[in-house]
């Protein structure tokens, strides 16, 4: 499996400052982030023409983009415009997705319910539009994936597959977030193995309970155990680093360095 390296790692940095640090530490593939522009603002979908894709391959000098990672709005908000202005930007990165030739867009999958019994209620609210925004998908030739993560409506397995059989359509499947399945208890191997094919991408992170962002060696996740199992069910994708701080450390870039450097270990463990 090959490693690529989320430009959410460096946030807070440029798109073309970012990509510099990714290259300089000899990746050759990214994962593509814009989350809540405020967030991590590296492009703008919804301005996906082609001079606007143009201008992010230059930015990009050379680096493959494997999957995007977007979400500007909960899919189940109440305010139906909230939600189309949500539809309206996942459209616009599959259209950049398949210009870039990558071959995951991964979504958030809404908020979560303050109650659990009200958890039905808004996966059927989040359904109707990503069942639109599945067509688009298809139409492009490019899969989403729903991220599992922690203190969003999908925040379980069990989730997903719920999330999964309400949407019901072949270009939708789930992306792995390791810290934070980690995070809740979760043996992540054996979650991946039970999603199994439904696996559009992976999100490698460490987690423990209470902390769904750590560096890969700084936490629960056991990525030889996460390797083994990938090869298992025939994941021959990217997987991303995809590092992210409640507070940014003073060296972003030794974090992912040291991040890649535990997980190759691991995987080399997993062969």
């Amino acid at each position: 499996m090959k490693l690529g390296a989320s430009t959410l790692t460096f946030r807070r940095l440029p798109l073309v400052t970012a990509v510099g640090r990714i290259r300089r530490l000899g990746f050759d593939t990214v994962d593509l982030c814009c989350l809540f522009p405020s967030y991590c603002a590296h492009y703008d979908p919804t301005a996906s023409s082609n001079i606007n894709v143009t201008i992010i391959e230059d930015a990009l000098a050379g680096l493959r983009v494997a999957t995007l990672n977007v979400a500007m709005a909960a899919w189940n908000s109440t305010d139906r415009m909230v939600r189309s202005a949500q539809l309206e930007f996942v459209a616009g990165s599959l259209r950049a997705a398949k210009t870039l030739g990558a071959q995951v867009v991964t979504v958030q999958s809404g908020n979560k319910p303050r109650l659990e019994s009200d958890w039905d209620g808004s996966a059927q609210l989040v359904g109707e539009p990503i069942r639109l925004a599945a067509r688009q998908a298809e139409s492009f030739g490019v899969k989403l994936g729903i991220e599992i993560r922690a203190g969003m409506l999908v925040e379980t397995v069990e989730q997903a597959e719920k999330l999964l059989e309400l949407v019901a359509s072949p270009a939708v499947g789930v992306t792995v977030d390791t810290g934070s399945l980690a995070a809740a208890g979760v043996d992540v191997a054996a979650a991946i193995e039970r999603l199994g094919a439904r696996v559009q991408h992976v999100h490698l992170r460490d987690g423990k309970p209470g902390s769904p962002m750590l560096t890969p060696g700084d936490g629960n996740v056991d990525f030889a155990a996460v390797g083994r199992a990938l090869r298992k069910i025939g994941y021959d994708r990217v997987c991303s680093i995809a590092l992210d701080w409640s507070k940014v450390p003073d060296d972003p870039a030794e974090e992912l360095r040291r991040a890649r450097s535990h997980i190759v270990k691991e995987f080399e463990m997993a062969a």
